[in-house]
């Protein structure tokens, strides 16, 4: 009997435990495996030691950046580079080009919808060098179960359950990094929280996140601890009504 080819290897590099629960969601009906990991380091030592064959991956992460590891792995002649897609919510015109200079096939910006992520992953493992990548520009959000979950309500809240549970961790992180003057923490935190709160369905607390990144990012201190204030209240407002 003839043996069955093993599925094909995906590798998610994100540090963010709900954009990860995202796209373990989005991808658990494809027949491929997926890893994930939540740092650069972590994403080289598995690089090395599976047969990736699509990397999805942040451009910010903890210890280093999404793109020096894109241009590391079109460095290296020793072994095949895997198919690269960026997934990252912080990406303008200019750094999409570079990118996709430096090998990246694909550039998908965060929030992603589930049809769209589904399109790109099969495309990739399809044979993307024959085909051209699908649009990676999303419309504006209206109803999030439709937007961004093709419909599907059980998913939904599957992932608006783990957002949920991660936003007790946000609130105490943010307090911490407001508390020690820690800009870069407050930065990461709006850079993830923007796409999060997208798909939720909240543009209001989405907005906050984006301004909470912007301010940290040019050293405005003020208006980045006012901002986390109110972006606080909105993440203590939804924590609290999951617990009623």
């Amino acid at each position: 009997m003839t043996p069955q080819p093993s599925p094909p290897c995906v590798l998610l590099l994100e540090d963010d435990p709900s954009v990860q629960r995202f796209v373990q969601l989005a991808l658990e009906e494809l027949p491929l495996q997926l890893h994930c990991c939540t740092s650069v380091a972590l994403a080289r030592d598995l690089l090395r030691t599976l047969p990736v064959q699509l990397l999805l991956s942040d451009l910010h992460l903890p210890d280093g950046s999404g793109l020096a590891l894109c241009q590391e792995l079109q460095a290296t002649a020793s072994r095949p580079a895997p198919l690269i897609v960026v997934f990252s919510g912080g990406v303008d015109a200019l750094l999409e080009q570079q990118l996709r200079r430096s090998g990246v096939w694909q550039v998908l910006h965060k929030p992603v919808p589930l049809g769209q992520l589904v399109q790109c992953v099969e495309q990739a493992l399809a044979g993307p060098l024959y085909s051209n990548p699908p649009d990676s520009h999303t419309t504006a959000a209206t109803d999030p179960v439709h937007t961004f979950f093709n419909g599907n309500q059980a998913l939904f809240a599957a992932y608006r359950e783990t957002c949920l549970q991660q936003f007790r961790h946000d609130l105490v992180a943010g307090d911490s990094a407001a508390h020690q003057g820690d800009y870069a923490a407050l930065r990461h935190l709006g850079h993830s929280l923007k796409s999060v709160l997208s798909m939720l369905g909240q543009p209001l607390s989405a907005q906050l996140a984006r301004t909470l990144e912007e301010k940290a990012h040019t050293g405005e201190p003020e208006t980045a601890m006012r901002i986390w204030q109110d972006l606080r209240d909105h993440l203590k407002c939804a924590v609290d009504l999951e617990n009623i």
